[in-house]
């Protein structure tokens, strides 16, 4: 056989196969191979298996590859600049991921599902049943403002809700069921206890038309801090509100117009107090009052239409004494509704109100009419929401029957993590009682964090300070802190 005869698989020389050796290469041993037993002269022995594996692991290894040179210094510096930005974005993305449901148009980061932190529920046929338990302390810096002396004190607050909806494609109907409580330590004359019970459905007619009915009882009140409540320096309790609302409401498409109407009955019940030992009787102000909202919404384009409302209000007390704070009051408004890219959501409507009442000495209130929401998707994980409104409200206070208030509102809400929310909010309103019944302005900031624990659990911290800007003569202006911290228990 020839000397340089070659095995077929190596190419090895036979010979050195036969043998069982192999050139001793800096590559063989780079790649980590030894032999499997040496001969009597100490001579390295390798089998034809080995050899075999050296050969391919030798020929079929790739080279490195090389990082693209930079051409140039300003983009070596460009290259540099931008690696920390690519490495946070690279992090924010791997920790917090969106399905295309979490990114749909409208969705904001408090509406955003999470189905890795929100509650199940229980299914029951065609029914989900929702359950939530809260409890928590705070404390609050001042417990009545505007009174000659300040005094704090913390307080317990507890709330609980339930809730019964079907699952249907089509129709749907609910039940609902709310409570909270809060006590204070110390100053038992300034507990309340607000709950609710409800029950709607909707039946469906068509593809985009339908009609609603719901029936709610409300336990509400009127806290200490509201200037209703505010006469000099007296002390001054929680009023509780009774309100049975029935509403009935219903929507009509036809291509590109929707009509829709509603008609609500408000039935307003004043609980009487005693303030100092003396019972205030505040159930004089009792009334009932009957609205009707009609609108109209033309699409011009996708995500963008011109709204027309109309509304008609009619207010009677319950009282004879009481007729002559009886009303009737009109609005119009018009404006559009703007949706550019799901990124900006505008909603805004202005016009003109006017509120006549029956007695005929008392001046009508009317002006300028508006409201608006714009809402900004600054990024996946932050929501900027801008409300304000312009209405007018009754009162109980003797010398006034109703009041205008324009209020507004700056939101954000940012998802510091998948199950971490952080919310600040600025509030400001303002009310303007007629008949030299003053100005009263009040600003609001709030802070609260919620970090969610698991889809049972929540931890909720909420801070709120209130500033009283501006007041007529003889109400103190006062600054209020609260601080809350509160678990939630849901099903």
């Amino acid at each position: 056989m020839p000397a340089f005869a070659q095995d077929a698989q190596t190419g090895f020389p036979l010979t050195q196969i036969r043998h069982g050796q192999a050139p001793q290469s800096r590559e063989n041993r780079k790649i980590g191979f030894v032999p499997s037993k040496l001969c009597e002269n100490n001579e390295e022995v390798w089998s034809q298996a080995e050899l075999r594996r050296i050969f391919i692991a030798m020929t079929t290894r790739k080279p490195p590859r090389r990082r693209p040179r930079l051409r140039s210094m300003p983009q070596r510096l460009a290259w540099i600049a931008g690696l920390p930005a690519l490495l946070l974005g690279a992090a924010e993305a791997s920790a917090q991921s969106f399905t295309p449901e979490a990114t749909a148009r409208g969705v904001t980061v408090m509406t955003r599902q999470r189905p890795d932190y929100d509650p199940a529920g229980i299914r029951a046929g065609g029914f989900r049943l929702d359950a939530a338990l809260e409890a928590g302390a705070g404390y609050d810096s001042n417990l009545v403002p505007g009174t000659g002396s300040q005094r704090s004190g913390g307080f317990a607050e507890e709330a609980l809700s339930l809730g019964a909806q079907t699952t249907w494609s089509r129709h749907a109907l609910g039940l609902s069921a709310s409570q909270i409580t809060r006590q204070y330590f110390q100053d038992s004359d300034l507990n309340w206890n607000d709950w609710s019970v409800g029950a709607g459905g909707r039946y469906d007619i068509g593809r985009a038309s339908n009609i609603r009915l719901r029936y709610d009882h409300v336990r509400s009140h009127i806290d200490v801090d509201n200037f209703d409540l505010q006469d000099g320096n007296t002390g001054r309790v929680p009023v509780p509100i009774d309100t049975d609302i029935v509403q009935l409401a219903g929507t009509a498409a036809f291509n590109r117009l929707e009509l829709g109407s509603s008609v609500e009955y408000r039935r307003i019940r004043y609980q009487d107090v005693t303030v100092n030992g003396q019972r205030d009787t505040v159930s004089t102000n009792d009334y009932n009052t009957l609205l009707g909202e009609f609108t109209a919404d033309y699409s011009l384009l996708p995500g963008r239409s011109v709204i027309g409302l109309v509304r008609l209000q009619d207010i009677s007390y319950e009282r004879g004494d009481q007729s002559g704070r009886d009303s009737f009051t009109w609005e119009a408004q018009g404006g559009i509704r703007y949706d550019a890219n799901g990124l900006v959501r505008v909603r805004l409507l202005a016009g003109y109100r006017n509120r006549d009442y029956e007695e005929p000495g008392r001046k009508a209130l009317s002006g300028p009419a508006f409201e608006g929401e714009v809402s900004y998707a600054a990024s996946q994980l932050t929501t900027i929401t801008v409300t304000a409104q312009r209405s007018i409200e009754e009162s109980i206070r003797e010398s006034s029957v109703s009041y205008t208030r324009t209020a507004a509102r700056l939101r954000v809400d940012h998802e510091l993590l998948r199950n971490v929310i952080v919310s600040g909010e600025i509030r400001g309103e303002r009310r303007k009682y007629p008949q030299d019944g003053g100005t009263v302005s009040d600003g609001i900031a709030l802070a609260e964090a919620r970090y969610l624990i698991t889809r049972n659990l929540a931890l909720v911290a909420t801070y709120q300070h209130t500033e009283r800007l501006e007041a007529p003569e003889g109400i103190r202006e006062y600054g209020r802190d609260q601080v809350m911290l509160r678990l939630r228990m849901a099903l």
